[in-house]
């Protein structure tokens, strides 16, 4: 199945890929994924300065990790790897996932529009530079 993702006008997404890649699974699956797995974690304490947003969905960073979370989890799954799933994948994006600095900082316990999305300013590179 070809999911279409964002709108970028140069075909090239954040994490590298085109707009438009093959997967196997729709919106929905990753959805009802994170829905179960939301409903299942313990680990996430707001008095502990983590922070979960009921509308993730709505942070395009949460979205990417949550995908490539999956994916991994995926994996996981057909081929018998989960501890490895939780100490390689889930704990490493949930330490940014749920820090205050992280995707959902700024939410608390409801969904808050981010009033200044913190965006890395970059500069093309002189003509002919190479590495």
């Amino acid at each position: 199945m070809t999911v279409t993702t964002g709108n970028a006008t140069d075909g090239t997404e954040p994490n590298g890929q085109g707009g438009a890649e093959d997967v196997a699974y729709t919106p929905e699956d990753l959805v009802d994924w994170v829905e179960s797995l939301a409903a299942i974690l313990e680990s996430v304490d707001r008095s502990q300065n983590q922070y979960w947003c009921s509308q993730w969905w709505n942070h395009p960073e949460a979205v990417d990790r949550f995908r490539a979370l999956y994916e991994q989890w995926l994996g996981a799954q057909a081929e018998g790897g989960m501890s490895s799933w939780w100490i390689d994948h889930f704990d490493r994006h949930a330490t940014i996932l749920f820090a205050k600095r992280g995707p959902f900082g700024e939410c608390g316990t409801t969904h808050t529009e981010k009033t200044a999305r913190r965006i890395l300013g970059t500069e093309q590179p002189p003509m002919n530079w190479s590495w």
